[in-house]
């Protein structure tokens, strides 16, 4: 190595370790709580769904406030939820209005947790930090699992993952159906549940060939969806905040991860804030 190279690289390590160091040393700005949720108006968007019941019923209801009440102790600052950016003045209106008593909140679990948390905080409004507009080729619909599968050899073993989920989310079936929203939503967000969640995708990304890599292909969607998301989220923090983060259960790995990781946040558990007063 010539004596400038050798300057350079002892230079750039000092940089980088520099900076490294200055990050660790930052104290987190901000609290983070993610309250991982089902789909209370029955989307039907995932690759196997739990069927909620109507969460408008007077049961669903009195479960809910109740919910919402403990989640209130939190003292949000700021509460982010899974809806597109685009319709951020939709949901300002909406959300005047429903804190007003003037609009009813819809099914979704955004409005039935997200609006009457933020509402009883007195908070201005809630944040839509949903993002799904990534670049072509990475989108789903480019992912043509049928012949891949087909061409590998794998439909056998993706008979069997798919029977690992239906097993899976029969059991949140079980929960949600014999319990209340509080049992549920403490099922959703245990550490066994999240780790489950995790293992899928990596079983998800095995799916494919080196040529082909269509399971990888489809990780590599989810996980820049997510890292998208919590962008918006970290933009939309700011010191001192307690931030409460309202969105379906499947992406609280990666969100949870990524709020740890970046040393923005100082990190409570949601079962904390769930379990029987």
């Amino acid at each position: 190595m010539s004596s400038m190279r050798a300057v350079l690289a002892i230079t750039l390590g000092f940089a980088v370790s520099t900076v490294v160091g200055h990050a660790s040393a930052a104290p987190p700005r901000a609290a983070f709580l993610f309250v991982g949720s089902y789909h209370m108006d029955n989307p039907g968007r995932d690759v196997v769904n739990v069927a909620a019941d109507d969460v408008l019923g007077a049961r669903r209801q009195r479960e809910i406030e109740d919910v919402a009440r403990q989640l209130a102790g939190y003292r949000p600052t700021r509460v982010m939820i899974e809806a597109d950016a685009a319709r951020q003045p939709q949901i300002d209106r909406d959300y005047a209005a429903s804190c007003a008593g003037e609009r009813p909140l819809a099914r979704s679990e955004t409005e039935q947790l997200g609006f009457r948390i933020a509402c009883a905080a007195g908070l201005q409004t809630v944040f839509a930090v949903d993002a799904d507009d990534l670049a072509p080729g990475v989108e789903p619909a480019s992912i043509d699992y049928t012949a891949a599968l087909a061409q590998n050899g794998q439909q056998a073993a993706y008979d069997v993952f798919l029977g690992e989920m239906q097993a899976w989310a029969a059991e949140d079936q079980r929960v949600l159906g014999s319990g209340t929203v509080r049992d549920m939503l403490r099922h959703l967000n245990a550490d066994a549940w999240r780790a489950e969640n995790a293992r899928s995708y990596h079983l998800i990304a095995q799916f494919g060939s080196v040529d082909d890599p269509v399971g990888a292909r489809w990780v590599r969607y989810w996980y820049g969806r997510n890292l998208a998301i919590f962008n918006a989220i970290a933009r939309g923090t700011v010191d001192g905040d307690r931030v409460l983060v309202i969105y379906g259960a499947g992406h609280g790995n990666h969100l949870q991860q990524m709020a740890a990781d970046s040393g923005l946040y100082r990190m409570h558990a949601a079962d904390a804030w769930l379990s029987t007063p």
